[in-house]
């Protein structure tokens, strides 16, 4: 399966730190280099300056990151009954449940509805369309109520580049039908 290359949207800013730091350890090996009264002054004012900017920045870049990321958590309640994602759907989220149970439902031409399996809590699902780029495989319902976090497309596929166990762990449950539930992972 394959995951997008999806760009650091705050590359431009690590950059930027990181200049400055360099800076910063420059003012240090001109004064190493070169020990005289302006090298001194040189190094303890101009590259105090840089390496506290370059810290602030890099700083200021983690705590916007961990927010956006923050902010891509979003936890939806559901009613029993109530469709999650719908068979055919474009793939935008990936599911995890905190509490309550879903089901996964297949629309056969010819038997109708199958119920394929179902999910409980700490159990995740919506990750096959993603990483397959098709729609979605089957309808997902709420059995009983249920809480869910709910995941971006693109900030799932930055997780997945990122913690290979996750990779592994995701890779190890697809099931060969791209996008059905893994019986392995079903509780019925």
């Amino acid at each position: 399966m394959n995951s997008e290359a999806l760009p650091y949207p705050r590359a431009r800013q690590l950059t930027v730190a990181g200049c400055l730091a360099l800076a910063a350890l420059a003012t240090a090996v001109v004064y190493v280099c070169r020990s005289t009264p302006y090298t001194m002054v040189l190094f303890l004012g101009g590259g105090s300056v840089l390496l506290l900017a370059a810290v602030l920045l890099f700083a200021w870049t983690i705590w916007k990151d961990l927010r956006a990321r923050l902010a891509s958590l979003v936890s939806k309640q559901f009613t029993p009954g109530e469709v999650i994602y719908r068979q055919g759907d474009p793939a935008e989220h990936v599911y995890v449940i905190t509490e309550g149970q879903v089901e996964a439902v297949y629309a056969d031409p010819a038997k109708g509805e199958v119920i394929v399996g179902r999910l409980g809590p700490n159990e995740y699902f919506g990750e096959g369309a993603i990483l397959s780029r098709l729609p979605r495989q089957v309808t997902m319902r709420a059995v009983v109520p249920v809480e869910l976090l709910v995941i971006h497309r693109a900030d799932f596929l930055r997780l997945y580049a990122s913690l290979p166990r996750l990779r592994g762990r995701i890779q190890a449950q697809q099931d060969p039908r791209k996008g059905l539930v893994n019986a392995a992972r079903s509780t019925s």
